[in-house]
């Protein structure tokens, strides 16, 4: 469309029944977004839909969180959006819809947000003059990604001491399974609730029963536990896109079940099930602040995935507090 004026129209909805058909491109932008924070009332997703001639062309969804359970107004109010809108069709130029995009999410949360980021973009690059321009700052980040496109099967991709760690846990009875039923979900949010270092990371009950309901059940994902002596020691949800399934959590009692290494057993079996299911890659998205040596980023690396330098763009919806933001990152 190289020359040629586009006219673009940006919509934004607020219920899944009112969108348009759209294709499902990226995991973090399908339409069953809603349907995934759906009975969460501390989440209010929404969805930016970019049309030309009332086509869509593009859609972009973001998450409004609320910090406080009582306390309201826009103080107390994040706004997130995660990975690259999706471009559904690629005659349109991506950095123009790109900055329409942004241009309407700004004016939608404008008063209802302090606090706006864009995070697991995986491209460092991309966007980069729309975000100047509008005034977001940046901070870097590492993205790690586990390759199982290589010869070398997955598990030959494990640093020595993590493959002692998993032949040690089989050893001793651990083993992993698939929840297969609505049922098992509550045992499993017990499980996390008795851990207080998990619990404050990982999402509420109701997330785990819209993601069984809305994405399991329709093959966009899957929630793998941790089993030792019929009781639930770690776990994993992975949402599957095209080649590329995320782990969007995971967890273990490593405190109880020290000498199982259950966080370890559990990634391990993510990636030995997206191998089996045909997947290219791996994402565990935005790790840790660029250059960590320690932590998550050095902790996920030792099961032979690659690190790769990106951004979190951030925006405050106050000026002079973003201004020196701004200036502080420069």
């Amino acid at each position: 469309m190289e020359g040629i004026k586009v006219e673009y129209t940006l919509r934004t909805y607020y219920k899944k029944e009112d969108l348009p058909p759209l294709e499902d491109k990226k995991f973090f932008h399908y339409a069953s977004s809603f349907d995934l924070y759906r009975n969460i009332p501390s989440f209010e997703p929404f969805m930016i839909v970019a049309f030309v001639n009332e086509k869509p062309v593009a859609c972009m969804v973001a998450l409004i969180r609320r910090l406080h359970g009582w306390l309201r107004g826009s103080l107390f109010k994040q706004c997130y959006i995660s990975q690259l809108p999706a471009f559904l069709d690629e005659n349109y130029p991506k950095d123009e819809i790109f900055e329409k995009l942004v241009s309407s999410l700004l004016k939608e949360v404008k008063h209802k947000v302090y606090y706006i980021q864009f995070r697991n973009l995986c491209d460092p690059i991309f966007g980069y003059k729309t975000f100047k321009n509008f005034h977001f700052y940046a901070a870097k980040w590492i993205n790690i990604r586990n390759s199982l496109q290589r010869k070398r099967k997955v598990w030959d991709q494990l640093s020595s001491t993590r493959k002692n760690q998993v032949n040690k846990a089989k050893r001793r009875g651990v083993s992993t399974m698939e929840a297969t039923s609505l049922s098992q979900l509550p045992e499993i949010y017990r499980s996390i609730k008795r851990d207080w270092k998990i619990r404050e990371r990982i999402p509420p009950l109701a997330y785990f029963e819209n993601f069984f309901r809305y994405y399991v059940q329709n093959n966009k994902g899957k929630i793998l536990l941790c089993m030792y002596k019929d009781k639930i020691i770690g776990g994993a949800i992975l949402g599957f896109e095209k080649k590329i399934a995320y782990c969007l959590h995971y967890w273990g009692h490593t405190k109880r079940y020290k000498h199982l290494y259950p966080s370890i057993f559990s990634i391990w079996s993510s990636l030995e099930l997206a191998e089996k299911e045909g997947f290219e890659y791996v994402d565990f998205m935005d790790s840790g602040f660029y250059r960590e040596r320690a932590g998550k980023p050095r902790f996920l690396l030792q099961f032979g995935g690659k690190q790769k330098a990106t951004r979190r763009w951030q925006r405050f919806n106050w000026p002079l507090i973003n201004f020196f933001a701004n200036r502080i990152h420069e």
